[in-house]
């Protein structure tokens, strides 16, 4: 039976015989006792050992008192791992029965080394370890940045359910409890929540987008919040989750209408400011106008008179009036007889100086070849443009003390 085997293993056509000689699995022929006829080249170097003629399960070191024997513990058409060594390494053994018109009838076992598949798993699970330590660091550092993002952030699915929200969120907006499950539509008034909806709907890119336009939410109870929106669409392997960024603008509106305020305060400020530079150089331009028409009104004619005045002491009263109108115009006051010198006329000035002098009616009448009468009336004109009129004191006590003083 063993010849026969073999002789027909030897006369298997040359692809089949091919195929079998490039098998990676290890190829046994067995005689219907379970005696080895012939293997595959690759049988000998793996067990190390000659085997024709061996019995099959003492080649795979297993106890078996006969073929029935392995067969009940390695049942026919099914696989079967057999341990081997001390390392650890096994093989899978499938035996199908041998049957047809190439051979007698027998078996082949089907010995498969295990040891390639062990160190594949390992891998693969240093990799699945590899992995997963990576996905939980990537879990750790996206739960460490979405909980320390200062600006409020919400998860939401693509039917606008919030999945989840940070710290900073739940502050701005509610509890947590509050925000997760709920639609984040319900977070915004209706006008914007029309447009976050749309978004929802329409939007294609991966890309962030920011809303010019300020936005509105509303927190647990009811105060609308100023917000600046960014929505970021997120494709997923099992969906898609909008990323929604909602910044507190509160702080920034507030300090904007500060602004608008202290912006509208310096423009009144500024409006007054040159509100008092016209008034003032209005008030310059009067004060220089004044200047000049004192300086030709009293001043020039003051000089005018002084240089024509005989009598010293008239000179020294209209040098006076002079320096004290300048001073005057410095902004220091000023004697007012030296000023009402100035309304008498010249024959008035002569008529006081005579009655200075002590002369009396007549004989200041003969020195200035005029009547009695009309040095009367220079008398009354001089009393009256003096202040004089209706009070007691006498015009020569009263120029006697002004005009010495």
């Amino acid at each position: 039976m063993n010849s026969s085997i073999d002789d027909n293993f030897e006369r298997l056509p040359e692809p089949i015989s091919e195929v079998f000689e490039s098998f990676s699995d290890y190829i046994i022929f067995t005689d219907n006792d379970g005696r080895v006829c012939s293997a595959s080249p690759r049988v000998v170097e793996f067990f190390n050992c000659q085997v024709d003629g061996q019995w099959i399960w003492d080649i795979l070191g297993v106890k078996a008192s006969g073929i029935a024997a392995f067969i009940k513990a390695y049942p026919v058409a099914g696989v079967h791992e057999i341990p081997y060594g001390e390392s650890g390494g096994s093989y899978s053994l499938r035996l199908i029965p041998l049957a047809g018109p190439y051979c007698s009838e027998g078996y082949v076992a089907v010995v498969t080394n295990n040891a390639p598949f062990v160190e594949l798993h390992e891998s693969y699970e240093e990799r699945i370890e590899d992995n997963i330590a990576a996905l939980d660091d990537s879990v750790a550092l996206f739960n460490a940045l979405f909980e320390a993002a200062q600006d409020p952030t919400i998860l939401a699915d693509s039917v606008f359910r919030i999945l989840t929200s940070n710290p900073a969120a739940e502050r701005l907006l509610g509890r947590s409890c509050t925000l997760s499950g709920n639609s984040c539509l319900n977070i915004f008034p209706a006008e914007f929540s029309k447009i976050v909806r749309e978004h929802f709907e329409t939007c294609t890119t991966d890309i962030h987008v920011p809303f010019d336009d300020l936005f509105y939410a509303r927190n647990f109870s009811g105060k609308e919040i100023p917000v600046e929106l960014t929505m970021h669409k997120v494709k997923l392997q099992s969906g898609t989750v909008f990323h929604v960024g909602l910044r507190d603008m509160t702080d920034i509106q507030r300090l904007e209408t500060g602004l608008e305020e202290s912006r509208e305060q310096v423009d009144g400020m500024n409006v007054a400011l040159r509100t008092v530079i016209q008034s003032v150089e209005e008030e310059k331009k009067d004060m220089h106008e004044d200047f000049a028409l004192q300086v030709r009104e009293q001043i020039l004619p003051a000089l005018d008179r002084m240089v024509r005045e005989p009598v010293p002491q008239m000179r020294r009263s209209f040098g006076r009036f002079i320096k004290e109108r300048l001073s005057a115009l410095a902004g220091e006051t000023g004697d007012q007889f030296e000023e009402l010198l100035l309304k008498l006329t010249p024959r008035e000035v002569e008529v006081c100086r005579y009655i200075e002098s002590g002369k009396s009616t007549e004989r200041i009448g003969e020195l200035l070849s005029i009547t009695a009468d009309t040095v009367r009336t220079h008398r009354k004109n001089i009393r009256r443009k003096l202040g004089l009129q209706g009070k007691s004191i006498s015009l020569i006590s009263y120029l006697k003390h002004h005009a010495g003083s």
